[in-house]
This record gives structure tokens, C-alpha cells and sequence, in this order.
């Protein structure tokens, strides 16, 4: 044989056996349970390792709760871990007065096989409130005819929580449990200026109550009325007018419409009022 030969027939074998280091598929290995047999070197047997990412590997399937499987395991060996959807959104409240929950769940779209990573949670779930109370619906939040005969009281939006924050660390301890528990019956209706007294043109505070303006009112926790269904008084019916009146200034008072009823303030700069 000549040289050349011998050469190529080295380079071959050589080829071949680097192949097999630390791959499956070129060791043609896939074992059941967790068999030592199933070992790939990643270097040389007789060579001294020297880096533990030239440890032997393994294509057992005991390797996966040992942590030592070779880099194409799973694929080789036909591994699939389990695959799900995105979450769904949150439903609604499962309460429609009061404290209950709401859920979200998700789909298996591939179970897992041959040993793969088990499903994950497919179902969450966390508190709700739900303000349906007293006959009334929350969500339109006043629609009796009661609502209609209300006067809405107000101040202005400087007294705000959404404005002002308290930085006495005191204060904040006192209210942090308060706040938790009350945040979430926080709401802002958007109203229509109908008619508005000329008093209210005296004072900056209460010049957005302009005919033809849209004002917003935030009704914060320390208005919200149980007996109400958790609402502020005077907070209006959708498209129908109703009374307001600044206690500021109590000469300023008018007619108005509900336009939108938001979780936020809408308005550029927070709330002008707030219920009373």
C-alpha cells in the first residue's frame, strides 16, 4: 500500500472515531432506563481530562435526571418535551359580590414523550372583587333610577390620591393594608358639562366646568358607598343628565352627562374633581 494510501486510511479512521465524541447520533446510542453502557467519550479514553466539558456524556434516559445527557439526546432519541400554549386571558369574576376569583388556562399542545419535561401548570388563578352587590350592576355602576336624582358633590382634583402621595413613612405604613384592599374599587367617570352657574367662572379650580367641556372625576376609596354596589354618590347614569355641585364654592353647581365610565382618568393631567 502506498503511502498516500496509509495516509487516507488514518485520516478515515481518525475522522470516524472523533465523531463519535460526545454525539448520539455517531455513536448510534439510545438506551433504555439508565444503563452505563450507554457512555459517549468526548475525548480520547486514554486522554486526561482537563475541562468538564470534555466529560463523558450519556444517551440513557437515566440522563435526564442526572443532568449528564449528550448535546443530541433528545432529538436522537425521539425525547419530546411536553408544549403548551400561551395563556388565555383572565375571566371575569367568579363573584358577582365581594371577594372571589378569576382564572386563566392554557393547552397542551404536544404531550411529552419518551421520558420528555412534564407538562407545566395549565391553570392559574388570583382574587378578584366582584361588584355586583345590591341588584346593581358594577360595571355600569348605577343605572337605578336613584342614581338619577343624586347631586354629585365634588372637590377639586388637587385633593386627589392619584395626585398627591404621602412621603411620611408613618403615614404609608398606615394606609398600605387600607390601600391594598381598596384600590381596586377606584374608578373615573368622564361627564359633559351641560349648564354651569357663572360662579363657577370665579375661581380657576372650577372653571373646567364649562358648558360643552368634559371634565373627569375620579371616585376614590374614601367615597365609595357599599350601599351604593360600591359606587360614588352623584357618579350619573350613561346619556342621562344629572346635578353637580362644588363644595368649595357652593354657588357653583350645574347639569351634566355621563359620558364613559374608565378605570382611569382619561384627562391629560389626572382628575379636575373628585366625589365627595
Amino acid at each position: 500500500m502506498t503511502m498516500i494510501a496509509l495516509l487516507a486510511t488514518f485520516l478515515l479512521f481518525s475522522a470516524g472515531v472523533k465523531a463519535e465524541f460526545g454525539s448520539c447520533a455517531a455513536a448510534r446510542k439510545c438506551c433504555d432506563g439508565k444503563d452505563t453502557d450507554c457512555v459517549v467519550q468526548k475525548t480520547e479514553i486514554n486522554q486526561i481530562i482537563e475541562d468538564l466539558d470534555d466529560e463523558p456524556c450519556y444517551c440513557d434516559h437515566g440522563c435526564l435526571d442526572m443532568g449528564d445527557c449528550c448535546p443530541d439526546f433528545k432529538d436522537y432519541c425521539g425525547v419530546i418535551d411536553c408544549k403548551v400554549t400561551e395563556w388565555s386571558d383572565w375571566s371575569s369574576c367568579d363573584s358577582t359580590c365581594g371577594i372571589g376569583m378569576a382564572k386563566r388556562t392554557r393547552e397542551v399542545t404536544h404531550p411529552a414523550s419518551n421520558g420528555g419535561e412534564i407538562c407545566p401548570l395549565l391553570e392559574q388563578t388570583r382574587a378578584c372583587s366582584g361588584r355586583q352587590c345590591g341588584g346593581r350592576r358594577s360595571k355600569e355602576r348605577g343605572t337605578s333610577k336613584s342614581a338619577l336624582r343624586e347631586t354629585a358633590m365634588l372637590l377639586p382634583g388637587k385633593y386627589s390620591t392619584q395626585r398627591r402621595k404621602s412621603y411620611d413613612v408613618r403615614e404609608n405604613l398606615k394606609t398600605f393594608t387600607e390601600e391594598m384592599n381598596s384600590n381596586d374599587l377606584e374608578y373615573c367617570v368622564v361627564f359633559k358639562v351641560q349648564k354651569a352657574m357663572k360662579s363657577c367662572m370665579k375661581t380657576k379650580e372650577t372653571q373646567d366646568l364649562m358648558a360643552g367641556n368634559e371634565v373627569c372625576v375620579s371616585c376614590e376609596s374614601k367615597a365609595v358607598r357599599d350601599h351604593l354596589g360600591n359606587r360614588c354618590t352623584g357618579h350619573g347614569v350613561t346619556d342621562k343628565v344629572t346635578r353637580f355641585k362644588n363644595v368649595m364654592e357652593s354657588r357653583c353647581h350645574g347639569r351634566w352627562e355621563r359620558v364613559s365610565v374608565t378605570t382611569k382618568c382619561p384627562c391629560k393631567n389626572g382628575p379636575h374633581f373628585i366625589f365627595v
